[in-house]
C-alpha cells in the first residue's frame, strides 16, 4: 500500500500553482484612479465615523449644527474637517498630520467631479445619516426641502485622469459609500 506521493506527482502540483500564478498575478494590478478611489471612500467613511462618534450637539449653543463633521471638496483637494471649518481629522495612522487638503492630482493625477445630490461639501449627522451643502447656509438642524440638509439623491463622486473613470457613490439616508 502506498502512503507518500511520488516525485513526479510533486513536482506536476507546483507546476499547475505556477501556471495559475502566472495567470492571475497580472490581473490584480489595480489603477491609480481606482487607489484614489479606494483612499476617498476610505475618508467618507472615517468622516461618518467621526460624526457618529464626536456628536456636536450643544443645547447652550443655538447653531451648534455648523460645527458637524464635514468632507469639503475644493478643485481636486480636499479636507475632513469640524468646528466650522476650524478643526481638521487626524490621521489614524500617523497622528502628527492632519486630513487637509489632500490632493488627488498630485499623488494619483486624477481630478474630481461632484454630481447627484452632493453640493462640494458631504456632511454626516450623529445617526451617519449624510447631509449635503455648506453648513453655514443652514438655518435649522434639520430639513428635508429642495436646497435642504438631507441628502436625498445619490451623491456621484467621478475621478478621472482623463482616459479612465471610476464612480463612487455615496447612497441618502445611510450614507453608504461604495465603488461602482
Amino acid at each position: 500500500m502506498k502512503n507518500a506521493f511520488t516525485m513526479l506527482e510533486l513536482i506536476f502540483v507546483i507546476v499547475v500553482v505556477g501556471i495559475l500564478a502566472a495567470v492571475i498575478i497580472p490581473n490584480t494590478k489595480s489603477s491609480p484612479e481606482r487607489e484614489a478611489a479606494i483612499q476617498l471612500v476610505s475618508h467618507i467613511r472615517y468622516t461618518q465615523h467621526l460624526a457618529m462618534v464626536d456628536d456636536k450637539f450643544d443645547a447652550s449653543d443655538a447653531s451648534w449644527y455648523k460645527n458637524r463633521w464635514q468632507i469639503v471638496f475644493n478643485g481636486n483637494q480636499y479636507s475632513i474637517v469640524s468646528d466650522n471649518n476650524t478643526r481638521f481629522a487626524l490621521n489614524p495612522i500617523n497622528r502628527d498630520e492632519n486630513l487637509s487638503n489632500i490632493d488627488l492630482d498630485e499623488k494619483y493625477s486624477t481630478s474630481i467631479a461632484l454630481s447627484g445630490g452632493c453640493n462640494g461639501q458631504i456632511s454626516f449627522d450623529h445617526l451617519g445619516r449624510p447631509l449635503n451643502g455648506d453648513l453655514n447656509t443652514y438655518t435649522s438642524s434639520y430639513t428635508i426641502t429642495a436646497t435642504g440638509q438631507l441628502m436625498t439623491a445619490t451623491c456621484v463622486i467621478t475621478l478621472t485622469n482623463g482616459a479612465e473613470n471610476v464612480i463612487i457613490n455615496v447612497e441618502p439616508e445611510t450614507g453608504y459609500a461604495h465603488i461602482i
